[in-house]
Formats: C-alpha cells, structure tokens, sequence
C-alpha cells in the first residue's frame, strides 16, 4: 500500500489529463503500471522469502522458501490493487489510506490467528482477504512435522506438554487445512483484485460517471450558494 501511496496518486493524475486527451486507455494505464511494478514485488518477494524460510527458520527447505516468497508477492499485490481502488475512488490521498488502512488491519485481525470465532457476516467478509489464504497455507507449510517440548512447570497433571506436534497448533487454531489450495485460492484472489482495480479506474472514467459527477458537483455547488 505504502508504494502505491508514493507513485500512483501522481500517475493516476497525469493519466486523467492524457486520457482526456485521447492519448491512451485506461487498458494501457493499469497494463503499464503492472508490467512496471511487478519486477520490484518479485524482488521484494524473493528476500523476504529468504528471511523467512532461512533467517526465521520457519524451515530452511527450498519449499517453504519459494511459498514464503509468493505469500509476499501475493500480497504485495492485493495491497497495490487496494491502493489503486480508493485512490482512484477518493481524491484526497489522506483519506483513501485511512480506508486502505482499516480493511487492512480488519484483514489481518480476522485472519485466522488473532480472532477464532466471528460472526457469519465478518466470516463471510473474510473469504475475500487474501491474509487469510496467506495465514492458512504458511501454516500449513511452517508447522507440518514440527515437534515441541516444555519446562517441567508447563506440563500438565499427567506429566505430558499440551503442545507437542505442529498438527495440534493446527488443530487447535482450525488451520488444519489444504495448504496447496489456499495457495491457490490466494493467487486467484491476487488476479481477482487487480481486475477489480482496473473496473474501478474504468467506471471512473467512463464518459456517463464523469457526467454523473460534474453534474453532482454543480447541484452540490448550486445548493450551496442558494443557501446562502
């Protein structure tokens, strides 16, 4: 999102003023600007896969590496596609980041981790974030096969430790799932987004929305001045 902030409120303007000019479409637009910011997530994506897989040693193996690495490219993305969406939505920068903001932090709250139980509305509202495929397929991919020990003064009155093996972490969270699907489901939800984004930039700038806004814009500026 923070990228998105830097760079896309002053393409999106210049956009506005060439497209008015018949010099591109909004096509073009949103191909260039992913075709430009893909190469940066991969690199992004491939260090923190690193860091995750071999500095954090979540596992040091090839596979967690390369899930690592697309979890963050997969992010990465929906947060441009989010960002694209409110700016290109609401003018003011400040406040489509305040939107941008809280849908993330919902997001990331319901994801599976801090919040087990929810409500069937915000349950619904989560299938569409992808930190929850993200969360649910790390880790499957992190705990599988892990063991786990404990102190003396952690044992339960049978003498036995009440987390032993990765598989109960997952259980016990209700993230005991199909790891190679959320996988999936995270990349298409990545694809889903940037559609999305690219069908807010192209209402926005249909002739008929435009005309609808100058017209809001007038009665809203008639209506003041009537009123004084």
């Amino acid at each position: 999102m923070l990228q998105n902030i830097a760079i896309y409120p002053n393409e999106r303007d210049v956009f506005y003023r060439e497209e008015l000019d018949n010099c591109y479409s909004a096509e073009t637009f949103i191909l260039s600007y992913t075709v430009i910011e893909v190469p940066f997530e991969i690199a992004s994506a491939l260090v923190f896969g690193a860091l995750a897989a071999y500095a954090d040693n979540l596992k040091r193996t090839v596979t967690m590496f390369l899930v690592s690495a697309f979890n963050c490219f997969c992010v990465i993305s929906c947060g441009e596609s989010l960002g694209i969406m409110f700016c290109t939505l609401f003018s003011h920068v400040g406040f489509a980041v305040n939107v941008t903001s809280t849908l993330l932090s919902l997001a990331c709250t319901l994801a599976g981790v801090m919040s087990l139980n929810v409500n069937k509305v915000l349950e619904g509202f989560n299938y569409l974030s992808p930190v929850k495929y993200c969360v649910a397929n790390m880790a499957h991919y992190s705990l599988q096969g892990q063991h786990f020990d404990c102190s003396a003064t952690e044992r339960l009155a049978d003498g036995n430790c009440p987390i032993t093996t990765g598989e109960q972490v997952l259980k016990l969270y209700n993230l005991d799932k199909n790891g190679p699907m959320n996988i999936m489901a995270l990349g298409v939800c990545t694809i889903i987004y940037r559609i999305v984004a690219y069908a807010f930039l192209k209402a926005m700038r249909s002739h008929r929305m435009m005309e609808l806004w100058r017209e809001w814009r007038l009665s809203r500026k008639s209506r003041s001045q009537q009123s004084r």
